[in-house]
């Protein structure tokens, strides 16, 4: 009678086990790490994805290995173990209902290139799953509240969020531009100066003189005397 009972459980267990394999395990598992079962749902595969607290500015490398690809529509074991500060912050406001001033930011790349930034990943309040979701310029995430039961989401938070970004980015151009307006303003009008005029010298040259070539002109031929005279005749002289 037990035998049966064994193989369902080692059916079950097979099945469970597959089921695992075929999900994309992002990050290290541990006893501290959170687990969430991201589905990419952002219509596109994501080539990479990294996390990183509030307080820090720059994000680590990619938690996916060189080559991999969660594709769109499939889903990926994430894990995440929180440093030590921030899990300390997190479990100290828990215990003392206070507000937690760390959170969570995720950055993923799409196919396409582009980047995509979550400014507030709840790690501690997704009670297993979690979807992420691309629309209107943001990423955003959807999942039921461990806290409450009740469905999340963060489209609204990251459109605000989002909104204050594209404010900053024009302040910081506006505050740019004026600084270039100012420092034109403040440099030195250019002086002019009145052209001196030279009268250049005059340059005389020396004419050169050809000498004149003389030729000799032919000389006269006189004309031949002939045995007869212009009178016409022999003429005798006695």
């Amino acid at each position: 009678k037990e035998e049966p009972a064994k193989k369902t459980e080692a059916k079950a267990d097979t099945k469970k086990k597959e089921t695992k394999e075929a999900y994309l395990v992002i990050g290290n598992e541990s006893t501290e790490a959170f687990k969430v079962l991201l589905k990419n749902s952002t219509g596109q595969d994501i080539t990479a994805l990294t996390v990183k607290t509030s307080d820090k500015t720059e994000y680590p490398a990619s938690m996916m290995k060189s080559g991999e690809t969660l594709k769109n529509g499939k889903t990926a074991e994430l894990y995440y173990t929180p440093e030590k500060a921030a899990a300390d912050t997190a479990t100290q406001a828990a215990n003392t209902d206070k507000l937690v001033n760390i959170t969570y930011n995720v950055q993923v790349t799409l196919a396409d290139g582009n980047v995509v930034e979550l400014s507030s990943f709840g790690f501690e309040d997704i009670k297993e799953e979690a979807e992420l979701c691309y629309e209107e310029g943001v990423g955003y995430i959807k999942y039921a509240s461990k806290a409450s039961g009740d469905p999340v989401t963060t489209k609204e938070q990251e459109l605000g969020a989002k909104a204050q970004r594209d404010a900053a980015a024009q302040a910081a151009a506006a505050a740019q531009q004026a600084a270039q307006d100012a420092a034109v303003q403040q440099a030195p009008e250019p002086t002019y100066t009145e052209p001196v005029y030279t009268e250049p010298e005059p340059v005389y040259t020396e004419p050169s003189y050809t000498e004149p070539s003389y030729t000799e002109p032919p000389a006269e031929q006189a004309p031949e005397q002939g045995s007869e005279s212009c009178l016409g005749g022999n003429v005798a002289i006695n």
